[in-house]
């Protein structure tokens, strides 16, 4: 008989605004569907950005994340939201989030071990999920440690400019006090987003970037894509409607990386 599966567990994060975030979150989760993979999407963010993106009307949520944060017996059911089920086999299910989740941040704050509840309260998820996504807060919180603690790595992305640069050290160093604070290794990896290659700036940025972050980056980068914005009116991912398109293209070079590092992974384990 096999056991229960374990997700593994990304957190898109960075403490720069306006870099991809919740378009990584998404997009990458919708590729990673198209493999037949099944994702679930938390939105751990007050804003819900993502929960908006995906057509769910945040103010006319009955239960949120903030249900699964506070309660000790929340139901699944109640919670998760299907989206998406593809021939493939994969799906995008969604914990959406709403404002109540600023008054949990609150309680969490004041509360031991608050940000610690996320990696706590995800063990009584449904056990058939491949990957779960979640879309942190921006603000240095107890929600972004949160999101940080229950995460197998922490995706970042950035914009290919040297402002950027200032953003991901605070992350790191938010990262770091997380693993100090509860002893584990956050693995991460710098997503490059909305590169243009026409600007020689994207370019040395890049070149930066790389070699600062030598063997913590992806190798696909995230171009400039219009199609991002018509993805964003209709409040779909841009996978699912233009599967075509350049920046859905990156996107799943990504999920490929992924996917391939993950069987790697799973494959060292057994070998040990």
């Amino acid at each position: 008989m096999e056991g229960k599966k374990t997700p593994y567990i990304f957190a898109t994060a960075n403490q720069k605004g306006g870099v991809g975030k919740t378009t990584t979150a998404i997009t990458l989760g919708s590729s990673l569907s198209l493999f037949g993979y099944r994702v679930l999407l938390i939105d751990l963010d007050p804003q819900a950005s993502l929960t908006n993106h995906l057509a769910v009307e945040p103010e006319k949520l009955e239960y949120s994340i903030s249900n699964v944060m506070v309660s000790e017996s929340f139901h699944p059911d109640e919670i998760i939201i299907n989206k998406y089920r593809l021939k493939t086999g994969g799906c995008i299910d969604l914990i959406p989030s709403n404002i109540n989740l600023a008054r949990i941040e609150a309680e969490l704050s004041v509360s031991e071990g608050g940000g610690l509840r996320l990696k706590e309260r995800l063990k009584f998820l449904p056990d058939n999920y491949d990957y779960i996504i979640i879309d942190s807060s921006p603000a240095l919180s107890v929600l972004l440690i949160s999101a940080i603690a229950a995460s197998d790595e922490i995706i970042i992305p950035v914009i290919s400019d040297f402002l950027s640069a200032r953003g991901v050290e605070l992350l790191l160093t938010t990262i770091g006090k997380v693993e100090t604070a509860i002893n584990i290794k956050c693995n991460y990896r710098l997503l490059i987003t909305m590169f243009d290659r026409r600007t020689n700036s994207s370019w040395k940025s890049l070149d930066y970037f790389q070699n600062k972050y030598q063997n913590c980056h992806f190798n696909s980068i995230i171009n400039i894509d219009t199609r991002f914005r018509d993805a964003s009116l209709i409040r779909k991912p841009l996978t699912y409607l233009d599967v075509n398109a350049r920046g859905a293209i990156d996107y799943i070079n990504a999920a490929k990386e992924i996917i391939n590092g993950r069987k790697n992974q799973i494959k060292g384990a057994k070998d040990e």
